[in-house]
């Protein structure tokens, strides 16, 4: 399978499992092995919950987009939000995480085979970008 699915929610935890379905279909449908997309859900997961949990204040509500393309023996996959952005528009380094921050990057660096991290499509907010070969 080659193409392109894209899925916009709403930036809330229960809208994750959506994410992750979305992964199961096109990690199956291009090939992926039972044990690739497995991996994959669980990095999907931790880039949309960080866009939930980080990027909107409580009050104000958005939205967040996974992109998911898959080519030849390969997944890639964009989780992007409208939301604060990074201080710098790079992926902060170790001693800019704060202590409470999860392990979301340092899972999706060890389960990719790419990963970048950077503003949004349109310069605005956090776009997180990673593929996996199978």
């Amino acid at each position: 399978m080659n193409g392109r699915v894209v899925l916009e929610v709403p930036a809330k935890p229960e809208y994750l499992l959506l994410a992750r379905l979305a992964v199961t279909s096109v990690g199956r449908s291009a090939g992926a092995s039972e044990e690739t997309i497995a991996d994959l859900k669980l990095a999907v997961t931790e880039a949309v919950a960080n866009a939930v949990k980080h990027a909107y204040p409580p009050d104000i509500p958005g939205r967040v987009t996974v992109e998911l393309t898959a080519s030849a023996g390969r997944l890639e996959i964009a989780v992007s939000d409208q939301g604060r952005g990074l201080a710098d528009g790079d992926e902060p380094t170790a001693s800019e995480v704060p202590a409470e921050s999860g392990m979301g990057l340092s899972i999706i660096r060890a389960i990719a085979d790419e990963i970048d991290v950077g503003a949004g499509p349109d310069g605005r907010g956090t776009r997180v970008r990673f593929a996996c070969g199978f």
